[in-house]
This record gives C-alpha cells, structure tokens and sequence, in this order.
C-alpha cells in the first residue's frame, strides 16, 4: 500500500536526518537534495531543502556550486522540472534565495584572484551576466581588483568580462592586450601572456573576432614586430590562441584577413577575368613609367620613393627584419590554414602542431582548412629528440626549453627526457610538472628522471632558504652576521675593511665594503613546534609544493621542531621526511577531497605546550564535510592558547584561490586568513618565536 511517492519521501527524509545527525549537510548534499527533492514532485520537502539552499550555500559553498544553485532555482521559477506543481510562495522564496546566492557569488571573485583554472574564467562569465541583471556595483569593483591583482589567466579573463559589461572600451583593452605582447621579453612574461591570452579567449571567445576595436592594436602589434622578435613570441601566443576552437580560429582568421585586406574579391561584377588581368597589367606599367620619370607622389613621411637599385646597401636589413608576411604570421600563431605558408615558414608551423595539433572542440575533426586531416600527405612528425633539435634550431635553446615544457605540462612524459638536468632553468612550476608525472612512469624511465628532480629541488629549496632564514629571528639582541637582512653594522663593517682604505686626491678617506657586516638577531633557546597542515587535494598543487619546500627549510631553524601533515580525506603524517625536501615531495600525493577538521584533529593532538605551538593550516578552505566540526577544531585550537594561522595560498605571487565564504567564518572563530608568500610566512613564525 506504499506509493512510489511515499517511497521517495521517505528514502529523502532519512538521508536528510542523517545529514543532521553528522553535523548539518554541506552545500553539494543541499542541493542534490532539493533537486532529488523536486523531480519526485514531494512539495513539503522541496520547501525544506530550498530553506537548506538558503541557509548554508551562501555561507559554505564555492562558486561552482552557487552557481550550480542559482541555475537550478532557475528551473524551479520557470516551471522547467516535470512533475513539481507550481506555488507562487515557493518561486518567491525561490527567488529570495537567488538573491542570496548571487550577493555570495560576487563576493567568491576576490577568491579567484591566484586561480589557473580555465572552468573559473567560464564560472567568472556566467556569474557577470547574472549579476549585472540585478545591478553588480560590487561585481563591477571585484572585476576591476581582479583585473589588476589577480593570475595572468584571471587579468585576460576579467578584462574581457569588463568590456562585455561595458566597464571598459574595447580599443583601450586592446591596447593593453597589445602590451602584454610587447612585455614578453622573458619565460616568465612569455608564459604570462599564455596563460591572459588564456583568460581572455577561454571567458570571451568572440571578443576579438567581433569587436574590432579589441582586435585593431594586437593586429598592429604582430604586423610590426620584428622577425625574431615574433619568433621568441611565436609559442606564447599559439599556446594563448588554442584555447579557441578550430572553429573559432577560423572565424578569427578570416576577420583578420579582412581588417589587413588580404581577402581575396570574390565578386568581379560579370567583368571578364582576362580582360581583369590585361587592365591589371596596364596599370603596373603605367606605374613604373611614372616611378622611373620621378612622377609618384611621395609617402605620407615625406620623403620621395627611390629606385630599388639606388637604395643604399645599409638600409637593407631593415626591411629583412620582417620577411614573414602579416598573413603568415596569423597563420603560425593561429595554427590554420598553414598550407598557404611559404617554404621557409612551414617548418615553424609543423613544430608548433607537433605541441598543439589542430585542437579541441569544433572543427577539430574535419573541415577544409585543417592541417593534418583526413587522408592527407604531410610529413609524418619527428621523434622527441629530432623534434627537439628542431626547435633549438627554429627558436633557439631558451625557448625550446620553454616548448618542452610545456609539452610536458600537456601530458607528453617523453619529453621529459629531453631536459637538461643541468641547463635547465629551476622553477616550482616545472618541478609541478615533473612530479605529477613520476607517480606513472616505469622505474627505468624514473630513474632517468631522479638527477632533474634532485636539482630542482635542491635549487628551489637553496633559493627560498636565502630568503627565508634572514627572516626568522628570535631575540631582539643583535650580533654581526655576513648574511644580509638586518641592518647594516657601521662600526664592525668599518673594522673589517680597514685594509680596503685609500687616500682620495682630496684628502678625504673612502673605505671600500668588501667585506659588509649586518645585524642579524639572536635566537632564543626555548623550543617552538610548528605544524603544518596541509591541504593536497587536486585544487592546491602549487601551494603543496611550496609548502613542502618551506617545511624543509623552517625544519633546519634549531629553535623550530616542524611536522609536516598532509590531507584531503584523509591525514598523513609526513614530518619523518621533512629534512629531505625530495624524499617529502615524492612521498605527497595530489588528489582527493577536502576534510580540514581532521587535519586539524590531528594536529592538535601534537600539541604538548600550547603558547609555543604554531598551526598553520595551507588550504582553499574549501571543505567538504559539514563545517560545524571544522569550526569546534579551531576553536578547540583556539582556546587552548595556540597560535593559529589559515594560509589562502602559499606561494611567490601571494595570489590566493579560496572558498571566501569558508575563511570568514574561520575568522569569525579565533583563525586569522591571509594569502601568503613563503618569506611572509617565515616572517610571520619569526614574529611569533621571538
């Protein structure tokens, strides 16, 4: 006698008191609960789950899922899931609730500031149309501090955003595009302009293609720069531009066309072609009577046109400086239609294809003006090390570095080989790159791999440990070091140059500071614990490692006994390993959820003297498990005198990407939440310890 509607109800309602009884359901389990909710038509408890939206989402949960949400109440106002009856004080609250939802989404922006997540650049777009509709005053400011202070992918991405909004022209957004081509002078700025072009084109696609004025100052800007200079730039820029479809670069190409006027006439008015070539042919003649009588009005500059053969030999590289045509170079950075490149362009664009090929989405399986499709008769592509050779050749050793990679970066474990263990340039995100793929990779080919990780590892950690242990001082009783970072020892630099000294002409003494003595600070004897809680689920990669180098070096501080946590769902404890930086990066796994409380469980029972214990928790906050048991660990923490830090991200740039909603609530409990680099963190345990 049970209907299948009570059934629904019932298995619902126990999954609901469930959630309770573990604290509360987290956003995803609130809002798969009123979608379960709707769709079995049961109006009471769709009603109940609507409150639960409205209560933790804006509060609890990430962008993804706010926007999530919003889209669903969308359907519950429109009538769009089948079964549910419709009650106008349900689409009321309904819409109360978006409301809600959409004040919460605007300010989740200023926590996307350090993201290199494509999906947030689509997430940044959606939430602007929703909430330009309701009138974004603060959505307009977030996007102006994202713009200015946020990743490289997040600037291109919130540009583009401004200008569909009308916050922003879109000839001074091109000039400034224009700019991130000319500031692409080294790796880091070349892989800058990647990652905005990036933004730009993965939030705004069309923007280019259809807003000339966007277009106008980048056309420019290709069409001028020196040969070797566009080369140097070549793989920045198509690395950008994949981010469009095949399609799309098609689009993009023929406007591009259009605006240099290469585009061939299709519509002759009837006029027959021979006729069109005779006139053609007359004309040219003409011309070059009128040029060899000194007839043709000079150029715009003034300055009259001379014969070829009287040009100074001098002058002729200038004109060599740019032999690829305009055209052609579109061509290369675009990756389409390369059939039409001459001989000597060609090789460029099968070794960026060797990278790239012909791209995702539409138009990657066919059409007319692909490269490498259907049955065609190209040269197969090189092996990794003749591909390699070829790039040095084409672009140089730095940039094939930087090609390199970036294959590797996509996946492509076989170039990894290639990499000079000691020529390359160290740097966390290529260690990232290395140490993502070693988890999958046979033993023989791993242990080819071990001395480029060893010298990342210790150059990185050599690098950052300059920098960090000038910072952690204990006592305020200065003693001379020869390490910079305190303040410079006048009388004992004096001393310890005397032999330096020499007689100027004048009469006045110089002293020469070879040798300069700084004040460094004293340490005091009594112990401090550090314990560091870290978050290494798929979303903080970057911070891991640069957490994992900094444990290794706060653990060589004598005064500083450090531990090492590691956790998504579950905790690790690690600190066996943090004296050796690449035994402790090889042993961190990526991947998995997020549970800070039992983290921090776990640290806590670490603790022995609570007013010498630091926690520092190195997370986006976004939890996934009910945050009443992430809120009682921090207070517990809290209480008991220790000192507590939340660390939104840890890296160089200090840009965070976190759960805003979260760390306002950690606040609330005794956590303070900053996004930190890894000298203000060493700063900040100098601080405490002193």
């Amino acid at each position: 006698g049970v209907t299948p509607a009570q059934a629904a109800e019932g298995v619902l309602r126990q999954r609901r008191r469930q959630e309770a009884d573990e604290g509360g359901p987290t956003a995803a389990q609130a809002l798969e609960g009123l979608e379960r909710a709707a769709e079995c038509g049961l109006t009471g408890l769709a009603g109940e789950r609507l409150d639960d939206v409205a209560d933790i989402l804006p509060t609890a949960a990430a962008l993804p899922e706010l926007l999530a949400g919003l889209a669903l109440l969308d359907r519950l106002r429109a009538g769009h899931v089948p079964g549910l009856p419709a009650d106008p004080d349900r689409d009321a609250r309904a819409a109360a609730a978006a409301e809600l939802l959409t004040a919460a989404a605007v300010r989740q922006v200023d926590g996307l500031t350090g993201s290199e997540d494509p999906a947030d650049a689509h997430a940044l777009l959606e939430l602007s149309h929703r909430a330009d509709l309701l009138g974004g005053i603060r959505l307009a400011d977030a996007l102006d501090r994202l713009a200015a202070d946020g990743s490289p992918l997040m600037r291109g991405a919130a540009g583009a955003v401004r200008v569909l909004l009308g916050h922003e022209d879109a000839h001074t957004f091109g000039d400034r595009v224009a700019s991130w081509v000319d500031g692409a002078t080294d790796p880091d700025s070349r892989a800058a302009l990647t990652a905005r072009l990036g933004g730009l084109l993965t939030a705004a696609g069309p923007l280019l293609e259809a807003a000339a004025p966007a277009l106008e100052p980048l056309l420019t800007r290709i069409t001028e720069l020196p040969d070797r200079s566009f080369l140097d730039r070549l793989p920045a820029l198509r690395g950008g531009f994949d981010t469009l479809s095949p399609a799309a670069r098609d689009r993009l190409f023929a406007a591009v066309e259009e605006r240099l006027g290469t585009t061939h006439v299709a519509d002759t008015g009837g006029v027959d072609p021979a006729a069109l070539a005779a006139w053609t042919s007359a004309d040219l003649a003409a011309r070059e009577t009128l040029r060899s009588l000194a007839l043709l009005p000079p150029p715009a500059g003034g300055t009259p046109e001379v014969l070829p053969d009287t040009v100074p030999q001098a002058a002729a590289p200038a004109a060599d400086d740019r032999r690829l045509a305009p055209a052609d170079r579109w061509r290369l950075l675009l990756g389409r239609r390369t059939d039409g490149l001459p001989s000597s362009a060609a090789p460029l664009a099968t070794a960026l294809d060797e990278l790239y090929g012909s791209g995702r989405g539409e138009g990657s399986r066919g059409g007319l003006t692909g490269r490498g499709t259907g049955g065609g008769r190209e040269a197969p592509y090189p092996g990794v090390r003749e591909w390699s050779e070829e790039l040095a050749a084409l672009f140089g050793p730095g940039i094939r570095e930087e090609v390199l990679a970036a294959a590797a970066a996509s996946g492509r474990t076989d170039v990894l080989t290639e990499l000079d263990a000691d020529g390359v340039r160290p740097s966390v995100d290529l260690l990232r790159t290395v140490l993502r793929h070693a988890g999958g990779l046979p033993e023989a080919r791993l242990a080819a791999l071990r001395p480029l990780v060893r010298r990342l590892v210790e150059a990185l950690t050599r690098q950052l440990a300059t920098r960090l242990r000038p910072a952690l001082h204990g006592t305020a009783l200065p003693r001379p070091s020869r390490r910079p970072g305190g303040g410079l020892d006048l009388p004992r630099t004096l001393r310890a140059n005397l032999a330096t000294a020499r007689r100027d002409p004048d009469g006045t003494v110089r002293v020469i500071p070879e040798h300069p003595v700084f004040r460094a600070r004293g340490r005091r004897a009594a112990d401090w614990r550090l314990i560091l809680v870290t978050d290494v689920s798929g979303s903080m990669e970057a911070s891991t490692v640069w957490a994992a180098l900094t444990a290794s070096v706060l653990a060589g501080v004598p005064t500083l006994s450090t531990h090492f946590l590691a956790f998504s769902t579950e905790v690790i404890d690690l600190t066996g390993h943090v004296d050796d930086p690449l035994s402790l990066l090889l042993e961190v796994s990526v991947g998995g959820g997020t549970h800070i409380a039992a983290g921090l469980r776990h640290a806590r029972e670490l603790v022995t003297v609570p007013s010498r214990t630091l926690v520092v928790v190195v997370s986006d906050f976004e939890e996934g498990y009910p945050l009443g048991g992430l809120l009682a660990e921090v207070r517990a923490l809290v209480s008991a005198g220790c000192h507590v830090l939340g660390c939104a991200s840890l890296d160089d740039t200090g840009r965070p990407r976190y759960s805003t909603g979260v760390a306002g609530q950690l606040v609330a409990a005794g956590m303070p939440v900053a996004a930190l680099s890894p000298l203000e963190l060493a700063r900040w345990v100098g601080e405490k310890i002193a």
